[in-house]
């Protein structure tokens, strides 16, 4: 009576997972809150579980290809099209070829391995899912406009001290970039700084007033020459003040308007640098990568390759977890033995072998 409520809980319980799944991610490509891989990678391995342990401790072939067969079918509540019926038509053969290589090898093993078992066929049940995942991020971003397909890239968070890295190299001055905060408006000013000669200026005005005060008051004393000095050297320093503020103004207007225009957005200045340099990076991919794709109705490349990438990316992950899949699943039959819910039995077998002598 165990093993019956078992094999009902199983089957129960990978429908379940399997609803679970598809729905996460089709919440990673359509929300870009959730768009975090943890919880499907967490689902699907729960999914893989529940199947080999179905496939291990279910005899009858019908229940299990029902169950399959409803497994990838809960995947067009989420994404239907005629390429995905394709796919889930050859993943659904491949995952029956699976299940048929586990059951056989089950059935020929003298003494049970589940490991073994389990191996031989896991990897077409790996590329059975991995191409109903592809088959559904493909369906479900073909109509998207390339802001939402295009991947964005934030050089503040991914990389840390990259930037001021980046920009050290080129320049010692940057050298503190990240840590001090430096703004766009205090970036374009540092530029202007580092491009201007105020030593040079200030020493040829000095030179200047000495000439100008040694030639108008030859009769004046030291003390009224250097008088003369700083009040002309104040007046003049005031008014080259005043002067450096409004071109530092105008060039800071000039330089955040170029730097929009790189961006693509609207700039006030008082954003970091390294979000600035991450939505110029965003700009450019989406200008070279996303161009006629926005509002079309054809095909893209892009898209394409990013399903195949997806699919590259899911299918060695699978084949990492597989081992650990395996282990759990190994561990869940011994407490299950222990338990005595499940009994392993030992039977006479005719075999057939070729006489050698």
């Amino acid at each position: 009576m165990k093993i019956k409520i078992l094999k009902y809980v199983l089957v129960g319980l990978a429908l379940l997972f399997s609803f679970l799944a598809w729905q996460s991610v089709d919440r990673a490509i359509n929300i870009a809150e959730s768009s975090v891989w943890g919880v499907p990678i967490f689902l699907f391995s729960a999914l893989f579980i529940l199947v080999y342990l179905s496939i291990a401790l279910i005899r009858r072939m019908m229940i299990l290809q029902l169950m399959l067969l409803a497994i990838f079918l809960f995947n067009f509540i989420f994404a239907f099209s005629f390429s995905n019926i394709v796919t889930m038509t050859i993943a659904y053969l491949l995952s029956i070829w699976s299940m048929t290589k586990i059951k056989n090898d089950l059935h020929l093993n003298v003494k049970i391995n589940l490991w073994k078992s389990i191996r031989t066929g896991s990897a077409l049940m790996l590329l059975a899912f991995s191409l109903m995942i592809t088959s559904q991020y493909y369906t479900e971003i073909k109509n998207m406009s390339s802001a939402r397909i295009i991947p964005h890239f934030n050089i503040g968070e991914m990389t840390g001290g990259l930037t001021s890295k980046l920009l050290s190299a080129m320049n010692s001055d940057f050298k503190n970039l990240d840590q001090d905060g430096m703004t766009i408006d205090q970036f374009i000013l540092q530029i202007q700084k580092n491009q201007s000669q105020d030593a040079d200026t200030r020493d040829d005005i000095n030179t200047q007033v000495d000439q100008m005060i040694e030639a108008a008051g030859q009769n004046l004393t030291i003390a009224q020459k250097r008088a003369m000095r700083e009040d002309a050297l104040n007046k003049m320093n005031s008014a080259s003040m005043g002067m450096k503020d409004a071109q530092n103004q105008m060039i800071v207007q000039e330089g955040r308007k170029k730097f929009s225009e790189m961006a693509g957005v609207s700039l006030v200045g008082d954003e970091k640098v390294s979000t600035v340099l991450s939505n110029i990076i965003n700009h450019k991919i989406n200008q070279y990568l996303g161009s006629g794709l926005a509002d079309s109705q054809q095909s893209s490349p892009l898209i394409f390759i990013m399903a195949i990438g997806l699919f590259l990316t899911v299918l060695p992950i699978g084949s990492l977890l597989n081992t650990l899949w395996i282990i759990i699943i190994e561990f869940i039959i011994w407490i299950l033995i222990k338990s005595e819910t499940i009994v392993i039995a030992k039977i006479p077998v005719e075999m057939e072998i070729i006489e050698q002598d």
